[in-house]
């Protein structure tokens, strides 16, 4: 939920790209589903600009799904499935002098790439894999980064170490030995290191984990840290997800702790104890998560709808919902504000989701 002094903003429309549907019908693909396209596309928009940002990238995470890309650049936003720089006929494509200068455009060598090879003899799936193919691989990764499309550029990095190819962005080399580069065993002994001073702290999730593997907690740990090290917060974020969603531990970096929750949909808990009412609370969270998904209703506007009458139930029982950081609190209620909250009755409601609404980061 957007803050109450944040007006919310006129939603941007986007449309699809010059040109892309006659490219993407000379390339021989399937053709996109048009309608369904902009329909997810105007409501990832709608979300932005009601400044809804988690929900937004849910939605965006399915446009992309379909081959999507999606512009944001102010004044140009648009979509497209077929990529721009290989929008001509011709093997050779004109190029002005000013597009020339252009990062995607400089001269890479013969390969399409300027990383060099080190180490000794490639080893397992490597040693079957063309050099060819490893060109082609650290080629299009390369011009993935070179504009800005990261997602690309990560995915075809997971490619390169699939076959064993391990890469190093700062001294723009590759190697097949299956050894890792100094600056990243040196990264890694460094994450390993600052994992050991993380501890586990008590969590209301602890009982329904009685057998987890702290092992594997610190080594995924590890890994995150690792990752932030090389300032790849794409791949630390996807592994704080996975920590959450398949082992349900939330990590606290500022205190070096993590710790085992019980999670109701995407929303865990945060404060003191709650008691019996946690388990209507936790049904309230968990058809939250479940109406904000895209597929929970083909009717405009009535996920929304349904989504505001839980946070309007919640907020009537005392319970405050942080959307952004996906947690939740019930703090303690005098008698006379419990006595007041009766009294208002249902009147009260709205006011009380206005509340929720203003709320900011939980800590």
């Amino acid at each position: 939920m957007q803050p109450a002094s944040a007006p919310e903003r006129e939603a941007i429309v986007y449309f699809r790209d010059h040109d892309d549907a006659h490219y993407e019908r000379l390339s021989g693909k399937p053709p996109v589903d048009e309608e369904l396209v902009n329909s997810l596309v105007a409501k990832r928009s709608l979300l932005r600009a009601q400044r809804r940002y988690d929900e937004a990238d849910v939605v965006k995470a399915a446009v992309v799904a379909m081959g999507v890309t999606i512009v944001d650049m102010r004044g140009r936003e648009a979509w497209y499935v077929t990529p721009r720089h290989s929008r001509y006929v011709d093997d050779q494509p004109e190029i002005s002098p000013a597009e020339a200068t252009k990062k995607p455009w400089r001269d890479l060598g013969p390969r399409g790439h300027d990383y060099s090879r080190t180490g000794g003899g490639a080893k397992g799936k490597a040693g079957q894999v063309s050099l060819g193919k490893i060109d082609d691989l650290l080629a299009a990764r390369l011009m993935a980064k070179l504009r800005a499309n990261f997602e690309l550029a990560d995915a075809k990095r997971d490619e390169l170490e699939s076959l064993g190819v391990i890469v190093c962005d700062e001294t723009k080399q590759w190697r097949a030995d299956g050894l890792p580069f100094e600056s990243t065993l040196a990264a890694a002994k460094e994450a390993a290191a600052a994992a050991d001073e993380y501890v586990r702290g008590p969590g209301d999730g602890d009982a329904d984990a009685p057998d987890l593997d702290t092992s594997l907690i610190m080594s995924l740990l590890t890994a995150r840290l690792t990752a932030k090290r090389r300032r790849d917060f794409a791949r630390a974020d996807a592994i704080t997800a996975t920590m959450r969603a398949e082992h349900s531990v939330v990590v606290d970096d500022r205190r070096k702790a993590w710790r085992v929750v019980r999670l109701y949909g995407e929303y865990h808990r945060v404060g003191g104890k709650v008691g019996k009412a946690e388990p209507k609370i936790g049904a309230l969270l968990t058809k939250l998560t479940a109406c904000r998904q895209p597929w929970w209703s083909e009717e405009p506007g009535a996920a929304e709808a349904e989504a505001d009458s839980i946070l309007s139930e919640l907020a009537a029982m005392g319970v405050q919902v942080d959307e952004r950081s996906k947690t939740w609190k019930r703090p303690r209620r005098t008698n006379e504000e419990m006595a007041a909250a009766k009294a208002a009755g249902p009147q009260s409601r709205s006011s009380d989701m206005a509340n929720v609404e203003r709320q900011g980061s939980v800590s």
